[in-house]
């Protein structure tokens, strides 16, 4: 079994973009590299251009590439380390911790980036200026978290304190103007901007969290079932060559027994047979191993084996085979037919009385449809289809689930057997 079973569709589409341990080609590495790359800056970018204020200011564009890429990291640990080693192996306890103590790091460079790249707090006068450029050019000026007395207007930057300009795509949010009153500050910050600081993080670490835990859980799912359904069809295909095995050597019995007794007779068909015999066991050896076969070769190993039949039996025996449609596109799992035309032939034959067995095969589009009749003699009138016929209704059941019809059924003194079994998308 492959390390990753493939998969098509959306399933294999999420198993190979984030199945990344799994891959085997560098280049394969590399696309998928760059497609998330990608991914991350789409996600991140989108917000800022749509965001009606955006800073022109080197150290905020700095700050966020910092946190961008902290959070782009805070991902992949969650992804790769934290949920395989601790979700899915039922550590949740563990994970909780570790989570916490993620988060806890997360808010500490949250803290160092805003203190490092925005010193706004000015202890002498509790000042923060921030210059906002409109959408029709103008600039103007407000004061942040400043003393009443030492309030300033317009764009005086006298106290030392660097303005940051903003470029405003829409009307500039009146809240910008309402931090008039000194605050309270915590660890270099004031009190409103910790509060938004501890909010950001939060919102931003749990978001990051909760995407990378159900796209995890998602591919988990979708590998766990695709390697469920490989597991379920190694274990059908087992079971299918298991029944093969039990129908061909019945097959060859039969066969054998037939030209044992040709030559015993000394009949001039017994050349012919073992070349029908030789033809026969060849598509047996080299072509029923195969999960599907054209059914032009199946219905030409049913010709071989009813010339055979045909040689063996009395002339009290009459067989009418017929085979009409064009079966050269098909394709049909091997040595499915042959079952109920054995039977056939092990059942519907007198030695005592006349008969006759006709069999008839048709392809009508996709769809192929065998009837078969045989006298109901003495000898099969005891009831019971035999362990062929068990098997071979297992094997339609595995291979062909909901897309044949079979009808096996006494009409008088009459065995009628109607098998239609629908061959498209094989």
């Amino acid at each position: 079994m492959s390390s990753r079973p493939s998969a098509p569709g959306v399933s294999g589409f999420l198993l190979t973009l984030f199945g990344f341990e799994d891959l085997r080609s560098r280049r394969h590495k590399l696309l998928i590299v760059l497609v998330h790359a990608t991914g991350w800056c789409m996600l991140f970018l989108l917000p800022v251009l749509l965001y009606p204020l955006r800073f022109n200011n080197r150290q905020f564009i700095i700050s966020e590439l910092i946190n961008k890429s902290v959070l782009i990291a805070v991902f992949y640990f969650n992804y790769y380390w934290l949920i395989p080693r601790l979700v899915l192996r039922n550590r949740k306890l563990g994970y909780l911790l570790a989570v916490f103590l993620l988060f806890s790091l997360y808010l500490g460079q949250q803290v160092y980036i805003r203190n490092k790249f925005f010193p706004r707090h000015d202890p002498a006068f509790r000042i923060a200026q921030m210059m906002v450029t409109q959408n029709n050019g103008r600039e103007s000026s407000f004061v942040f978290r400043g003393q009443e007395k030492n309030r300033q207007a317009g764009g005086d930057t006298s106290h030392g304190l660097q303005p940051f300009p903003l470029a405003a795509f829409g009307p500039v949010p009146d809240s910008l103007g309402f931090f008039n009153t000194p605050e309270p500050v915590f660890l270099g910050i004031p009190r409103g901007a910790w509060m938004m600081t501890v909010n950001n993080s939060i919102s931003s670490f749990l978001l990051i969290l909760l995407i990378g835990g159900f796209i995890r859980l998602a591919y988990s799912f979708i590998r766990n079932q695709n390697e469920k359904k490989l597991l379920e069809n190694a274990n059908l295909n087992a079971e299918v060559n298991f029944l093969k095995s039990q129908i061909n050597p019945h097959f060859l019995f039969n066969t054998l027994n037939s030209i044992y007794s040709q030559a015993h007779a000394r009949s001039t068909n017994t050349e012919f047979s073992i070349l029908k015999l030789s033809e026969l066991l060849r598509y047996v050896l080299y072509d029923s191993g195969e999960n599907k076969v054209p059914l032009a070769k199946d219905l030409q190993y049913i010709s071989n084996y009813i010339d055979l039949q045909r040689i063996r039996l009395s002339s009290r025996v009459t067989v009418n085979y017929t085979c009409t449609g064009n079966t050269s596109y098909l394709v049909i799992a091997p040595l499915l037919l042959i079952t109920f035309i054995e039977n056939t032939f092990k059942h519907g034959i007198s030695y005592t009385q006349a008969c006759v067995i006709d069999i008839n095969i048709s392809a009508n589009g996709e769809t192929i449809e065998m009837i078969t009749r045989n006298a109901v003699t003495e000898k099969n009138n005891t009831g019971g289809g035999g362990l062929g016929l068990r098997n071979v209704q297992r094997r339609l059941d595995l291979l062909y689930p909901g897309k044949y019809v079979l009808d096996i059924r006494q009409a008088g003194t009459t065995h009628l057997v109607n098998l239609k079994i629908d061959l498209s998308n094989d």
